[in-house]
């Protein structure tokens, strides 16, 4: 049965798949970010449609019995430069390293009518993606070039993504020690959740179609977990402010046996990371800047077989 879902979204994919059309940049995100039409770059669900999409396929085409974990670290390295190479293999390099992604993290602690702190975390789109606001603007004259292209043009009302807003203490968190931040873990071979929290986040990086489908798919090729780091709590108690957030990035990790997404990141922690979106073509006169293309957002994308480490 699941072979024949892996071949079924392999069939449609093939036709809604556009990522030949974007391009990777990978640096310091105040340096990489300018380059591309804002309104472009890849939403989390949509970085992780590519990923199934490239994993499904990869699977697809492996020998009957061979396991990804077989690739390597060697094997990383040399499918890491093909796609560097090649630019018809950059569905495999969305894969292979840490990705900034357009969704908008931002905490806040708030006062409820009974003096009560509640402590939530907010995503939302790229309009409100303040860090993202704060790189362009200092860059001026890429800011007038970008203001020239619409929002709307990258992904229609429909497809960007929902404003989402949780309860901090209803994630059922526990502290990272890797990272000193939060987390919750899940198993990708469940079929349901109860947490219903956990569920709307769930539905934020895969999408909001088909979650236990595509939970199945990952876990048949070997991403037995889906590990979601968020800012500390006692963080957000002590730093909010009644009017300010504390804004973050969301950024992937490189597809492993454990799949990491961290909604608590900075730009000094991923000092050299990547970005996939529309560049902007700086040839061009102010007022003819090409548009960014429509994206076309499929659900499969994936990853590569290792562990948590």
């Amino acid at each position: 049965m699941i072979e024949g879902q892996v071949q079924e979204l392999i069939n449609g994919c093939n036709n809604k798949m556009n990522i030949d059309q974007c391009e990777i940049e990978k640096g310091a995100l105040s340096e990489i970010l300018p380059k591309f039409y804002s309104n472009s770059i890849s939403y989390l669900s949509e970085l992780n449609a590519y990923r199934m999409y490239a994993e499904m396929w990869s699977n697809k085409r492996s020998k009957e019995g061979q396991k990804r974990s077989e690739i390597g670290h060697t094997g990383y390295l040399k499918t890491l430069e093909f796609g560097e190479s090649k630019k018809r293999r950059k569905v495999d390099r969305v894969r292979f390293d840490h990705f900034v992604v357009a969704d908008s993290i931002n905490y806040k602690g708030e006062r409820t009518v009974y003096g009560e702190l509640w402590l939530n975390i907010q995503m939302g789109g790229v309009q409100t993606n303040s860090i993202f606001s704060r790189i362009i603007k200092a860059k001026t004259s890429i800011f007038k070039a970008q203001s020239l292209s619409s929002d709307s043009d990258s992904l229609s009302k429909g497809d960007l993504p929902e404003t989402l807003t949780l309860d901090l203490s209803k994630l059922g968190l526990s502290q990272d020690e890797k990272t000193k931040k939060h987390y919750f873990e899940i198993s990708t071979n469940v079929d349901n959740i109860l947490n219903e929290n956990q569920k709307m986040v769930l539905l934020r990086i895969l999408g909001k179609d088909d979650l236990f489908e595509k939970m199945q798919l990952l876990h048949k090729v070997g991403r037995k977990n889906i590990r979601c780091l968020f800012e500390s709590p006692e963080y957000v108690e002590k730093n909010s402010r009644a009017s300010k957030a504390i804004p973050r990035l969301c950024v992937a990790w490189p597809f492993h046996e454990t799949l990491v997404f961290d909604f608590a990141g900075t730009p000094e922690e991923y000092g050299n990371t990547c970005l996939l979106g529309t560049l902007i073509n700086t040839e061009v006169k102010v007022d003819k800047v090409q548009k960014a293309p429509t994206k076309d957002t499929g659900w499969l994308d994936g990853p590569q077989i290792d562990s948590y480490a």
